[in-house]
């Protein structure tokens, strides 16, 4: 029986919806810590809850296009990875920019975090799609 190794036993995103799915789960998850976090310093401190950046939200999906990033080979990932993060970053902080400025800290910067994410999604795929290189085992 011949032997996998742990990157070719972990499931490959091979479609859209699976790469988006994916970024939803992971900061889904972030989300639930930053929450339980921000209880955890409100508790003692008796600060408002939600004071707390919302962008901590997304930081998990980094590992998943890390993952994506180091499945690829050739100079064109660098660039889709520029590109992606400027656009991504952009968008997050267009988001943000426009939520109400009521909004606690911890909702502004989770739904422009969330729209980082997505948009680098959004422009990894695509880009990865016409221009990457998988790397063979």
């Amino acid at each position: 029986m011949v032997e996998r190794s742990p990157a070719e036993q972990q499931p490959k995103v091979e479609h859209f919806g699976q790469l988006m799915g994916t970024v939803l789960a992971y900061f889904v998850m972030g989300a639930a810590v930053l929450v339980v976090i921000d209880l955890v310093f409100v508790i003692p401190s008796g600060r408002g809850f939600g004071q707390t950046s919302g962008w901590i939200a997304a930081l998990p999906t980094v590992w998943v296009y890390t993952e994506q990033f180091r499945r690829y080979a050739g100079a064109a990932r660098w660039g889709l990875m520029a590109v992606g993060v400027l656009l991504g970053l952009a968008a997050g902080l267009a988001v943000t920019i426009v939520a109400p400025a009521t909004w606690l800290p911890m909702y502004s910067g989770g739904l422009g975090g969330l729209a980082a994410a997505l948009v680098y999604g959004a422009l990894w795929y695509a880009g990865i799609k016409a221009f990457g290189e998988e790397r063979s085992a």
